[in-house]
């Protein structure tokens, strides 16, 4: 543990020196909560055609990040935040409006008494997700958050942050910028050092001396859009836009369904003590006695979220609802994260007015 205590305290002395003093110990373990974030809606050609005949996100169902929080099923939306209050069927999700507008939510972080939400802005909010607290504004959106030490590591599209809530010396900055000119979309913490995936400019590890860019020699470009990391003691997770590997600390393996070297476009990761669970852009796999499926029932569907509760592992899917690992139950639907109810008339309204002329013209939805 003294390791990682140390990776926090030469991260805060060697990026402000000794004008910030973090009250209290930073010999703890850090907590990692909410790990993975996915690079989503970044401004590509094939991004932006792909959603050209959609609805935008705030007027139909899209789920970006879940979590499970004192027993509530949390869901980040492209529209806002929805609390399913209890694991049973009696129960709606709520739509809570703590007094901001928060869109395409990418990772919710709970810490003590109140929450952190990150999109397109960073929101410190209670802890019923109902009351807005604080914002933070970092000139860009922000897609990965971690607990950390005393503070919370903040990975946005500009670079990775360190923000403590602590009392500092005057002439310290509050929020302190460890590593510019990135885009972060994921971080995970070892047992010596801090993972950091980031969106075209590969994978780094800091181990509280310095930073190191990890790649593989027989393909140098593999790492290069990391959206999903994942550590369970000794195996590293990495998942890319085009594989998942696994590195035991000593080699990196990628991972193949069975024979084959089909690759995939992996969202998420999630590890529990029976198996190791890998979102991807067309449906779920599983990796248990070292071999890795396909779940057929999620084929086709892109997973966004992961989580564990009382009814056991829960896949988020962007557009086709939530579910049980187990049983494939369905537990929210994506009508009932549709809080708007638009007239067919009013909606083509909003179509038209975001879509080219000659796309909109005519078009029935």
């Amino acid at each position: 543990m003294r390791n990682q205590g140390s990776i926090v305290a030469v991260i805060v002395v060697s990026i402000v020196g000794l004008a910030v003093i973090l009250v209290g110990s930073l010999a703890t373990k850090p907590k990692i909560v909410q790990t993975q974030a996915i690079a989503e809606n970044l401004a590509t050609p094939e991004a932006a055609a792909s959603q050209v005949s959609e609805l935008p996100a705030e007027y139909h169902s899209v789920v970006s990040t879940i979590l499970v929080d004192e027993g509530r099923l949390v869901i980040g939306a492209g529209d806002g935040i929805y609390i399913w209050p209890g694991m049973d069927d009696e129960f709606e999700p709520e739509r809570r409006e703590p007094g901001v507008e928060l869109k395409h939510l990418n990772v919710i972080l709970p810490m003590d008494d109140h929450r952190y939400v990150a999109g397109e802005g960073l929101y410190l909010l209670d802890d019923n997700y109902s009351m807005l607290l604080d914002v933070f504004d970092f000139g860009s959106r922000v897609y990965a958050l971690m607990e950390f030490g005393e503070g919370i590591l903040i990975g946005t599209e500009q670079g990775l942050w360190y923000h403590s809530d602590l009392p500092i010396e005057e002439e310290a900055a509050p929020d302190t910028l460890l590593k510019d000119g990135i885009i972060v979309t994921a971080l995970v913490e070892d047992r010596g050092g801090l993972w950091v995936g980031t969106h075209g400019d590969g994978l780094y590890r800091f181990d509280g001396q310095r930073w190191q860019e990890r790649f593989l020699l027989r393909d140098t470009l593999m790492f290069d859009f990391v959206n999903a990391l994942e550590y369970s003691y000794p195996f590293l997770w990495v998942g890319t836009d085009e594989a998942i590997f696994c590195y035991d600390g000593g080699k990196w393996a990628q991972m193949f369904v069975s024979d084959s070297s089909e690759t995939y476009d992996v969202t998420c990761i999630m590890t529990t003590p029976a198996a190791t669970y890998i979102g991807t852009g067309a449906g779920l796999l599983r990796y248990a006695q070292e071999s890795l499926v396909i779940d057929e029932f999620f084929g086709g569907s892109e997973i966004v979220g992961l989580c564990r509760s009382e009814k056991g592992v829960i896949v988020a899917t962007r557009e086709d609802g939530i579910f049980t690992y187990q049983g494939k139950e369905e537990i929210v639907s994506p009508e009932q994260l549709t809080p708007h109810i638009f007239a067919a008339d009013e909606k083509n309204e909003i179509i038209a007015g975001m879509l080219p002329e000659a796309i909109a013209e005519g078009t029935d939805y």
